[in-house]
């Protein structure tokens, strides 16, 4: 049922730069996941998905308004309409592809504005399975799916990384209250995030009092001269590095900081260091 046909739906203003006008939700949906839910579930029903696109650049901010009305919603509303998307996508191949290509950047690459890993895997699952698209492309959700799946908030973290001393140790031989993961690489925003980190006063009293620890995690082959380097920078912090640190876990965008607790499930994932630093200084 389309929304013109609804008999209390109603359109917005068509905006500059979309595919169509969005619904409006009507008078008796009297909350804000109501409102939501409901242009959540009737926000493509103008618009003919399995028809060429021929605006691509419409079509992405198409999308990122339909993902802006998702933290809002109900899950199971949004992942219903996801599914209603994809399997709607399916009768057109070259928008099957361009609608997984945009669902990355919006929902689990570095431009997100709304990361949401079980989003995102009722788009990347159906691609990584369908048949018409090119084997490479199916493989890399599929690799996608393995990273998420193997960190998810909840699940129990532990891998291999070399410490400063050269040998191989497990992120299990430690024990703190609060894990705190640092995740680096050699760019300018990764030294910055750690210098702000190193000279953060209320993490550092955590760090002192034994609440936390903090593990900084590099994406290098070990050498000498990476121990050196990292060699009293820090004397609360724990150092490692891995060359496939990056390939084996979730790790999208550098730096980001993963929250353990005791028991090392994930807390948190993905955080900035700004997110970290409004966690540990709350007012």
């Amino acid at each position: 049922m389309s929304v013109s046909s609804h008999a209390q739906g109603q359109l917005a203003d068509q905006q500059p730069g979309t595919l169509f006008a969005y619904p409006l939700a009507p008078d008796t949906c009297s909350t804000l996941e109501s409102r939501c839910n409901y242009i959540i579930s009737h926000f493509w029903d103008n618009f003919d998905i399995s028809k060429p696109i021929s605006d691509d650049v419409a079509f992405e901010t198409t999308f990122r308004d339909f993902v802006d009305f998702f933290r809002f919603g109900h899950r199971n509303v949004v992942l219903g309409a996801v599914r209603d998307l994809v399997n709607k996508a399916q009768s057109n191949t070259s928008n099957l592809q361009k609608l997984g290509e945009i669902a990355e950047r919006a929902l689990y690459g570095t431009e997100a504005e709304y990361w949401s890993d079980e989003v995102y895997a009722a788009f990347a699952k159906p691609l990584a399975g369908n048949k018409k698209l090119p084997r490479a492309l199916r493989d890399h959700y599929a690799e996608q799916l393995t990273r998420i799946n193997a960190v998810q908030v909840g699940s129990v973290l532990d891998f291999e990384y070399f410490g400063v001393d050269g040998l191989k140790h497990r992120l299990s031989e430690l024990e703190a209250e609060t894990f705190i993961l640092l995740f680096v690489d050699d760019s300018t925003d990764s030294m910055i995030g750690r210098l702000r980190l190193s000279t953060d006063v209320a993490l550092n009293a955590l760090l002192n009092e034994g609440q936390a620890k903090l593990v900084c995690l590099s994406m290098n082959k070990y050498s000498a001269d990476w121990a050196s380097s990292v060699a009293g920078y820090a004397d609360n912090w724990t150092f490692g590095c891995g060359e496939n640190l990056s390939r084996d876990l979730d790790l999208r965008v550098f730096p980001c900081c993963y929250i353990l607790d005791t028991q090392r499930t994930i807390v948190n994932k993905s955080l900035s260091v700004e997110r970290l630093m409004q966690a540990v200084n709350p007012n």
